[in-house]
C-alpha cells in the first residue's frame, strides 16, 4: 500500500512539475522549460500502469498485459526522457553551439530509429520477452551513459561558476537527477515483497530527487531555499 501510494504521489508531483514548467515557459519564453515539461511527462511511463493496476485491483478489477507489452510500458518512454534532458542541457549551456545541436539531432534520429525498432520487436516480431527485455536493458544502459556525460559537464560548470545562484542550481539539479536515476534503476515499478523496504526507500529517494530537480530549475536569489543554503555556506 505504501509503495503504490508513493507511486501516486510521484505521478502527482510530475504532472504538477510539467504544468509549472509550461506556465513558466508561457511567461518567460525559456525554451529549456519545454524540455522540463517533456521530462515530467516521460517519468510517468510504467508508474501509470502499475499504480492504476493496483488501484483497480482493490475493487476486484484485474488488468494485465503480456510480458512483451509490459517491457514496452517500462522502457517505451526512455528515448523521450533522454532527449528532453539533452534538450534542457543544450538550452541551458550551449544554445548557440552548432556542434551540440548536431549531437542533439543525431541522438534524435537514433531515438526515433530505436523507438520504431522497439515497437516492431514488441508487437510484430517473434522474439521472446526475455530477448526483448535484454535488448531494452542494453539500450537503457546506453541511454543512462549518454545522459551522464552532459550531467558531468553541468556538474563541472556549476562547481566552477562564480554566480552563486547558477552554482547552487546546478548542484541541486545534479543531486536530484542522480538520486532519481539511481532510484529508477532500483525500482522498476514492479513491487517485490522480498525487497519491500529497499523499493520503498528507492521511491522516497526518487521523490526527494525530483523535489531537488524542481527547485534547481526555479532557484533564484529571492527563493527561501537559496537564502537558507547561502546563509549556511557563509557561516
Amino acid at each position: 500500500m505504501v509503495y503504490h501510494t508513493l507511486g501516486f504521489l510521484i505521478m502527482a508531483l510530475m504532472i504538477g512539475l510539467a504544468i509549472k514548467f509550461y506556465i513558466n515557459y508561457k511567461y518567460t519564453g525559456q525554451k529549456e522549460l519545454i524540455g522540463g515539461v517533456l521530462m515530467g511527462l516521460s517519468f510517468l511511463g510504467g508508474l501509470v500502469y502499475f499504480s492504476f493496476q493496483f488501484l483497480l485491483g482493490l475493487f476486484g478489477i484485474e488488468v494485465s498485459v503480456d510480458d512483451k507489452t509490459l517491457i514496452f510500458i517500462n522502457f517505451g518512454l526512455i528515448p523521450l526522457l533522454v532527449m528532453s534532458w539533452l534538450y534542457v542541457f543544450y538550452q541551458l549551456l550551449y544554445p548557440d553551439s552548432k556542434k551540440v545541436l548536431a549531437f542533439l539531432i543525431i541522438m534524435l534520429i537514433l531515438s526515433i530509429i530505436w523507438e520504431i525498432s522497439f515497437i516492431y520487436m514488441v508487437f510484430f516480431s517473434n522474439l521472446t520477452a526475455e530477448v526483448v527485455g535484454d535488448i531494452a536493458f542494453i539500450f537503457d544502459a546506453f541511454s543512462m551513459l549518454v545522459s551522464l556525460v552532459p550531467l558531468a559537464i553541468l556538474a563541472v560548470k556549476s562547481i566552477r561558476s562564480k554566480d552563486q545562484v547558477l552554482k547552487y542550481r546546478g548542484i541541486m539539479l545534479i543531486i536530484g537527477f542522480l538520486l532519481a536515476g539511481v532510484s529508477l534503476v532500483i525500482d522498476e515499478g514492479i513491487f517485490d515483497p522480498n525487497n519491500a523496504i529497499i523499493e520503498i526507500i528507492a521511491r522516497i529517494a526518487l521523490i526527494f530527487g525530483l523535489f531537488l530537480a524542481l527547485y534547481g530549475f526555479f532557484l533564484t536569489e529571492e527563493s527561501k531555499l537559496y537564502k537558507f543554503i547561502s546563509g549556511i555556506s557563509s557561516e
